[in-house]
C-alpha cells in the first residue's frame, strides 16, 4: 500500500498570495505546499483500490499531477475550505464505475462524520439537495462514519479504513487509520491525523489496536509557536511519542519555516521524547512531510 502526500501545507497554501517572505519566495520545491490531501493506492489480487483523503481547492491540480484515473471512495476529515472545496472536481470520478465500490453501485461514496456531513449538505446544496438534473453535478453518496469502528471498518476494495475521532478547535474532526494485510500476514497501517489540537487517549488506543504494525503516522504540526486549533511541532511530537509509529511525518505546515528549518527543529527535539528516541535508534524516523512524499507499508 502506498500513501502519497499530495499536499502538506496549511489553509493558505505555500506560497501565500502576495507574500514575499523567505519561505514563499524559496526556490526549494519542498517549500511549495498545496493544501493538505493524500492519495492511497493498494494493489492486491489484480484489484487496484484508490482512495483520497480530503479534496481541497487544488484537488484538480493534484489529481492531474499524481495521475489519478479512478477513485473508489473519498474521505473528508472536516468541512473547512482547504479540505473540501475541491468537491466539485469529483464529478469525473463519480461518473466512472468501480469494481472496488461495494457500497453504492451508481455513486461515489464520500465518508465523513455527521458534523461534516451536515455542513457539506448546506454548503454544496446544488449537489445534495438538487431538484433539477442537468449540468455538471458530482454523483456522490454521503456516508456517516459513526457506524464504523475497529470491529466494523469501512471496507473499500482491499483497504480497511477506521475513523479516528480528533478535535480541531471546536470542531469534531476525523482522522483515519488505513490498513491492509501484507505478505507477512500481519496487518500494516498508516495513521493520517491532520487538523487537530487534541487527540484523546481513547483515540490513541484505537490507533494502536487497529494494526500489528503502524508503519507511518502523518500528523498535524503547523509551526513552532502554539496555535488555538492546530498542534505545533512540539505538541505533534508529544502525540507521536504516545502513538509510536515506525515513521512519523509532520504535515499541514505554515509559511513560518522553510522545510529544512522545520526538519532541523524536529531533529533537535526528538531526543526529548523517550519513545521517539528509541524508535529512531532502531531505524525509524521523525521527519517533515512534503508534497510528493510516498509512504509505503
Amino acid at each position: 500500500m502506498k500513501l502519497i502526500i499530495m499536499g502538506s501545507g496549511t489553509s493558505h497554501g505555500i506560497p501565500v498570495i502576495g507574500c514575499d517572505c523567505n519561505v514563499c519566495t524559496s526556490a526549494d520545491e519542498k517549500d511549495k505546499r498545496f493544501r493538505c490531501s493524500a492519495y492511497v493506492v493498494n494493489e492486491e489480487n489484480d484489484l487496484t483500490t484508490n482512495i483520497v483523503l480530503d479534496v481541497g481547492p487544488e484537488f484538480r491540480l493534484q489529481a492531474l499531477k499524481y495521475n489519478i484515473k479512478h477513485l473508489d471512495a473519498v474521505f473528508v476529515s472536516h468541512s473547512h475550505a482547504d479540505h473540501c472545496h475541491g468537491l466539485d472536481d469529483l464529478r469525473v470520478f463519480s461518473y466512472k464505475k468501480s469494481n472496488a465500490n461495494k457500497f453504492i453501485k451508481n455513486r461515489l461514496p464520500l465518508f465523513c462524520n455527521k458534523y461534516t456531513r451536515r455542513d457539506l449538505i448546506f454548503r454544496f446544496s446544488y449537489i445534495f439537495k438538487r431538484k433539477n438534473f442537468g449540468g455538471g453535478i458530482p454523483n456522490l453518496e454521503l456516508i456517516k462514519t459513526e457506524k464504523f469502528n475497529l470491529n466494523n471498518p469501512v471496507k473499500v476494495g482491499s483497504i480497511d479504513v477506521i475513523p479516528i475521532p480528533i478535535t480541531h478547535g471546536y470542531l469534531k474532526d476525523s482522522g483515519w487509520v488505513i490498513r491492509t494485510t501484507e505478505k507477512d500476514n500481519k496487518i500494516h497501517a498508516i495513521a493520517y491525523l491532520t487538523d487537530c489540537n487534541y487527540i484523546s487517549d481513547k483515540s490513541i488506543e484505537l490507533i494502536k489496536d487497529s494494526c500489528d504494525i503502524l508503519d507511518h503516522l502523518v500528523i498535524d504540526g503547523l509551526r513552532k509557536k502554539e496555535h488555538v486549533t492546530h498542534c505545533n511541532f512540539m505538541q505533534a511530537l508529544e502525540y507521536a511519542n504516545k502513538i509510536c509509529a515506525k515513521h512519523t511525518w509532520i504535515t499541514h505546515i505554515s509559511h513560518e519555516n522553510k522545510h529544512m528549518e522545520a526538519e532541523s527543529y524536529i531533529k533537535d527535539n526528538v531526543n526529548n521524547f523517550s519513545e521517539l528516541k528509541k524508535i529512531v535508534s532502531l531505524g525509524g524516523s521523525v521527519s517533515v512531510a512534503y508534497d510528493g512524499l510516498v509512504l509505503e507499508t
